[in-house]
């Protein structure tokens, strides 16, 4: 057959495509990024996006845009100058990304190479029980997120992007006291992920636990001491950014890098214990509750078993010496829970007085259900709302209990 009659045939298709592994692009091959390509991130002008760009452009300067709802401050300015001595061409870019117009035109009035890479690290968190969410205030937390993620999707469209990561929460993967709209954006998050990745498109989203020393856990000190007594380490940027290269040259749609130690968390949430997706964890703290020997409080692991070592002495001792007990344990578990020395806890002055919030109060609830054994209204701190007539009725409930 000549040249030109295999030339004007039809084509043949040799191999089924469905046999055929999947494509997906590189995101930085050669183990880089490109350095005649572009490269977004949301959130590009605070502590925690700078600390990426700057991660991202040592191995050799490549473009960098930067989003931000604010210009850059004197410190992030300072930052970026030194990315742009380095050779690496950095543009801020100061728009809202969840409006879809504001952040189309900030790009189309950019001269750029191709974007090959968008790390959508936008959010905003506000802690809110549910009895005191608001329409506004879910809105304010969703809309950078959910309708960023959206936004910026359209806005790259038309470019060869290698990468398409979202920066997502561990509080998607196991909810936190507070963060019920947060955890609900961050959801959305992995689920975008997951739906662009079924259409061909490259998406993997990142279920971070607090940074240590940036992002918006290390912005509210007490925040993040809450949740390293619940057992949710800090993770280290440093450490963070060896997971995202390791995660990127990999193929996943979502993933999560959250420190944790599951018998803190089984205290702080005992009800958690229960549920089908914590099996293996509590195992793992059921095998080192059997095989600790520290009898320190601060490890005790009373919850996990769900009636320890104290429940076991409360039931035993004499009934002056139950209400002793009693006492000591609801002081310490709320000196924990409220940062202060439990022997500096006035027995008589209400919770309120010593600055216990609806957060707090659902985290000392289920501390006390987790030591005593017991089913707690959430209510019951206001009822009983000082430590000694807390400690008086969960004395009487769980002797109750066990006659």
């Amino acid at each position: 057959m000549s040249r030109s009659a295999i030339t004007d045939a039809e084509p043949v298709v040799l191999t089924d495509p469905d046999t055929l592994p999947g494509v997906r692009p590189v995101a930085r091959p050669d183990g880089r990024l490109r350095p005649d390509a572009a490269y977004l991130i949301s959130g590009g002008l605070g502590a925690l996006g700078l600390s990426l760009a700057e991660r991202m452009v040592a191995d050799g300067p490549t473009t960098l845009v930067l989003l931000g709802r604010s210009a850059p401050g004197e410190q992030a300015a300072g930052r970026i100058e030194t990315l742009r001595r380095a050779g690496t061409r950095v543009e801020t870019v100061s728009c809202d990304v969840s409006d879809a117009d504001a952040l189309t035109g900030a790009l189309k009035a950019l001269t750029l190479p191709p974007i090959h890479g968008v790390v959508h690290a936008a959010g905003i968190l506000q802690d809110a029980t549910i009895g005191t969410l608001t329409p506004d205030g879910l809105a304010r937390v969703l809309a950078p997120k959910t309708a960023g993620a959206r936004n910026l999707e359209a806005a790259t469209a038309d470019q060869p992007l290698d990468f398409f990561v979202l920066f997502s929460s561990a509080a998607a993967l196991f909810g936190l006291p507070g963060q019920a709209a947060y955890a609900a954006a961050n959801a959305y998050l992995d689920a975008f992920a997951q739906h662009r990745r079924r259409r061909g498109r490259p998406a993997l989203s990142v279920q971070w636990g607090p940074f240590a020393d940036i992002g918006l856990a290390a912005a509210d000190e007490l925040r993040g001491d809450r949740l390293a007594e619940r057992g949710v380490g800090a993770v280290g940027v440093e450490q963070a950014w060896q997971v995202l290269d390791a995660l990127l040259d990999g193929d996943h749609d979502v993933a999560a890098c959250a420190p944790l130690d599951p018998r803190r968390w089984f205290d702080a949430h005992p009800d958690s214990a229960a549920q089908g997706s914590w099996r293996r964890l509590r195992a793992l703290a059921d095998r080192d509750t059997d095989t600790d020997t520290d009898t320190d409080t601060d490890t005790d692991t009373d919850a996990v078993g769900g009636s320890g070592r104290f429940l076991a002495a409360l039931l035993a001792a004499e009934p002056a010496e139950q209400l002793a007990a009693a006492r000591a344990k609801v002081r310490e578990l709320a000196g924990r829970v409220l940062r202060l020395d439990p022997a500096a806890i006035d027995a008589d002055r209400p919770f309120k007085a010593l600055g216990l919030d609806s957060l707090m109060s659902l985290e000392l609830r289920n501390r006390l259900e987790a030591a005593f054994g017991l089913r707690l209204s959430p209510t019951l701190l206001w009822a009983f709302g000082t430590t000694d007539a807390l400690a008086a009725e969960l004395r009487t409930r769980v002797c109750d209990a066990a006659s």
